[in-house]
């Protein structure tokens, strides 16, 4: 819901309900775009950083950054307008896209350490059948709330789902570690199994002396 608003209602939301230009709302989701690309940037080291400390820290900042980008989404829905100080639009902006910039690549690197490499594939496939769903039904579903409570009010329940998205992502913490764990062993074990099978086929062909 969140990007069904940001990518097919928040530049004419914020030309026609909040008195920019076109050219004004269109920088302003131009600056968006630059602080996403910087969050997802931020992301990918800091989420490193923080794996190496503990396997567990990459969750707190891709929680508190999902709901971080709700805070900073909201500042834009409901203060940013035309009259609004050049500062403070491209500040509101930036920070918005470097917020839900953010947790992405950890989600996505998550994903990786808690899968078995012969099953990333398919998790991959899912999680990109889930993110294009999204971005497909997002726009219809988002469509339905402007006609029962207008846009802006509708906007504010959409971006409620990064809250939700935030809340997941902090629970993750407490599985996290016992799941990269999990996938560990069962790991070694399926290499264990192959290198057992490979030894037998070998000793059956003579191979080995």
């Amino acid at each position: 819901l969140p990007w069904g608003v940001i990518n097919t209602y928040l530049n004419d939301y914020l030309s026609k309900d909040r008195g920019m230009s076109v050219e004004r709302a269109t920088m302003t989701l131009t600056i968006f775009g630059f602080g996403l690309f910087f969050g997802m940037y931020l992301g990918g080291k800091g989420g490193e950083k923080l794996y190496a400390i503990d396997v567990r820290y990459p969750s707190i900042l891709m929680g508190s950054a999902a709901i971080f980008g709700y805070l900073t989404m909201d500042l834009m829905i409901n203060d940013v307008h035309a009259s609004s100080s050049y500062l403070s639009i491209v500040s509101t902006s930036f920070v918005g896209g470097m917020g839900t910039g953010i947790t992405g690549p950890i989600v996505k690197a998550t994903l990786s350490n808690v899968t078995l490499p012969m099953l990333r594939g398919k998790a991959f496939a899912f999680l990109n059948i889930f993110d294009d769903l999204g971005n497909g039904l997002g726009p219809a579903f988002v469509s339905l709330l402007i006609t029962r409570y207008g846009r802006q009010r509708a906007f504010n329940i959409s971006f409620l789902g990064w809250i939700a998205c935030g809340v997941f992502n902090l629970f993750s913490f407490f599985y996290v570690r016992q799941d990269e764990e999990n996938m560990r062993r069962r790991h070694m074990q399926f290499i264990k199994e192959k290198s057992r099978v490979a030894v037998a086929m070998s000793l059956q062909s003579g191979e080995l002396l």
